[in-house]
């Protein structure tokens, strides 16, 4: 039985890739050159913002974003602990102190009330988190934002492609930072973009992608890191941009198939999509509560017992991580719906070439298991 993964990257045709990378190669000039320019220029246009800098992943960008503000060692960042863990490891890099919150019981999104009620002093930054490609409530978030004179920080490493009341996601808050990994809608293979509408921040990052060299290219003004997106990638991550209507529209047709399937399934929900945003379809994300016919665990075996690759996500919450459970951080609340949406979720297999027999598979299983009384979980 063929196997179907949790996700697969749509990749553009590899001609495409080697056309748009050619001139590159034989020049020599494989890194931060004439792709990346275009790539960079693609993404301003898409997002509707003034500036886009190309970096190696995500977690550098965010790395960078947070150094080029130049907040002080033990500065606190309110996060939602319901996220992967790069956003917190980010905040860690540059010795910040992760201060954790609770998410939305519906959206999953980062809860505004409980970031105010998380505001101290020491509150350098606010990051929310696109959330399986979901923008949280920008409105809300931007209110607290200006208000308290606090930055936000976008951790939107899946969220190019989303949109929120209209605009697209990039252009909210100081900056925000999305990811083109293999997991992505829309990727470069490895890679990620800091978009922003701050010139200022945007000269910054240019150069500290680039270990922080000044103008001579000798003389290191800023302390960076080699975070530079070579020439083949941004070849990749251009060609999937101007692809990515059909990529996002792919993917939530799936997911409204998946969505109509699981309104079946007794105690189980999934990700509430208010009216005023729409997701990048990142993930599809399936909460099998306690009253649902077969535990989590009970349907993950089952799909792997189909050759159907699934996942705890996101699991365990970020502050129950070992890694970070004994560094400075702070708990605001007992955060009840990030521990209920990590003990229920499991993200299903989606990816924007995914066939109709592929979902029919998936579908199929989670019936057998979600829908049978007899089961034994």
């Amino acid at each position: 039985m063929e196997l179907i993964p949790i996700i697969r990257p749509t990749l553009p045709p590899l001609e495409k890739i080697v056309e748009a990378f050619q001139e590159s190669y034989e020049s020599g000039s494989v890194t931060l050159g004439r792709v990346v320019s275009r790539f960079e220029r693609l993404a301003r246009a898409y997002t509707e913002t003034r500036h886009a800098v190309a970096v190696s992943s995500c977690t550098s960008g965010l790395i960078l974003a947070y150094a080029a503000m130049g907040l002080s060692e033990g500065a606190e960042v309110i996060l939602p602990s319901f996220t992967f863990a790069a956003t917190v490891q980010a905040v860690l890099w540059n010795r910040l102190t992760p201060v954790y919150v609770d998410c939305l019981p519906g959206t999953m999104a980062i809860d505004p009330g409980e970031v105010l009620k998380a505001v101290s002093p020491r509150t350098a930054a606010i990051c929310p988190v696109t959330i399986f490609g979901l923008p949280p409530d920008f409105d809300e978030l931007e209110r607290i934002s200006e208000k308290h004179g606090i930055p936000l920080v976008g951790d939107s490493a899946q969220g190019l492609g989303a949109r929120y009341k209209g605009r697209p996601t990039g252009g909210f808050g100081f900056c925000e930072v999305f990811s083109l990994s293999p997991t992505k809608v829309i990727t470069a293979i490895e890679g990620g973009l800091i978009i922003t509408n701050d010139g200022d921040l945007a000269k910054k990052l240019v150069a500290m992608r680039d270990y922080g060299k000044g103008p001579d290219g000798e003389d290191m003004v800023f302390n960076g890191l080699s975070a530079r997106m070579s020439e083949l990638h941004a070849a990749v991550g251009m060609l999937s941009l101007e692809n990515a209507k059909n990529l996002v529209d792919s993917r939530m047709r799936l997911i409204a198939k998946y969505r109509e399937v699981a309104a079946h399934f007794p105690g189980c929900r999934v990700q509430e999509f208010p009216e005023d945003r729409s997701s990048s379809g990142n993930y599809f994300t399936l909460l099998i509560g306690h009253n649902a016919r077969a535990n989590r665990d009970a349907v993950r075996t089952k799909l792997k017992a189909n050759n159907i690759e699934s996942k705890r996500y996101f699991h365990p919450p970020v502050h129950c991580q070992t890694a970070f459970k004994g560094l400075p951080h702070r708990i605001v609340g007992d955060l009840p719906n990030t521990l209920a949406a990590s003990g229920e979720s499991l993200a299903l297999p989606l990816f924007s070439h995914m066939t109709e027999g592929q979902l029919g598979r998936v579908c199929e299983a989670l019936e057998t298991v979600l829908t049978s009384k007899s089961f034994v979980t």
